[in-house]
């Protein structure tokens, strides 16, 4: 028969058995946790109002009577990939005009009125060509400082083709640094479809969100009118490496 010390030593040495592989599956557990969250990062809420000039975007003054736009900073790493899980909300060019989603109107008032949205190259921003709709959810990428000069200027449609450009419904984007892009709901079609991608710049440590407006479009070539636009967005986005 076992001493009373020896079946406490027996009774030790089990316990710090179990211990010691308790800690050893904790800590296999923590290491498969790691990648994945290293893979991918937590949802980004940012608000957009559609007083938000995305051409005041890294402080930039274009004479506009907007404000600057909705900012999300991060660090410089090549691969990252930008996508949105929601966006909700509506708004609209000018207060008792019926609002839209994120991906602007083809045929409502703003759209009647003034006809689609055309900037010129501002500063060092790209411009923005627009076909056949206006007042979707736009962006742009920076690095700390402005660009020295504007890239080329994008054109997007719904479905008009016939100025060329690029369809709202496009899969993948590569906007450059200071490329004016359209952005929308995220999705391929308004409100369902697939998840649109957006590459960010290898180079860009900022992501400015917001609307593009002029005063009676298409003749006027700047940014301007905020003043009377009403409704936010609500964007929840995710960048992923």
């Amino acid at each position: 028969m076992l001493s009373v010390r020896t079946q406490s030593k027996s009774i030790l040495h089990a316990l710090a058995t179990m211990l010691l592989f308790a800690n050893m599956a904790a800590a296999q557990i923590a290491t498969k946790a790691i990648p994945s969250l290293a893979q991918g990062q937590a949802n980004i809420e940012l608000p957009v109002l559609a007083t938000m000039d995305l051409y005041r975007a890294g402080g930039y003054d274009d004479g506009s009577n907007g404000i600057a736009p909705a900012i999300y900073s991060f660090r410089v790493r090549a691969g990252r990939v930008l996508t949105f899980s929601s966006v909700s909300g509506s708004w609209t060019c000018q207060d008792g005009y019926p609002e839209y989603s994120a991906d602007g109107e083809t045929s409502a008032d703003c759209f009647t009125s003034g006809g689609p949205t055309n900037i010129n190259p501002v500063g060092p921003f790209s411009g923005y060509q627009l076909t056949d709709f206006m007042g979707a959810l736009a962006g742009i990428f920076l690095e700390d400082s402005l660009p020295t000069a504007a890239p080329a200027s994008l054109r997007f449609y719904v479905s008009d083709s016939s100025q060329g450009g690029i369809q709202t419904g496009f899969p993948l984007l590569s906007p450059a640094i200071g490329q004016v892009f359209f952005m929308g709901d995220g999705l391929t079609t308004t409100g369902i479809g697939r998840i649109q991608s957006f590459h960010v710049p290898p180079t860009a440590t900022h992501l400015y969100l917001g609307y593009i407006d002029n005063c009676k479009a298409p003749s006027n070539t700047v940014p301007g009118c905020y003043s009377d636009n009403v409704g936010s967005l609500t964007t929840v986005f995710q960048l992923t490496d």
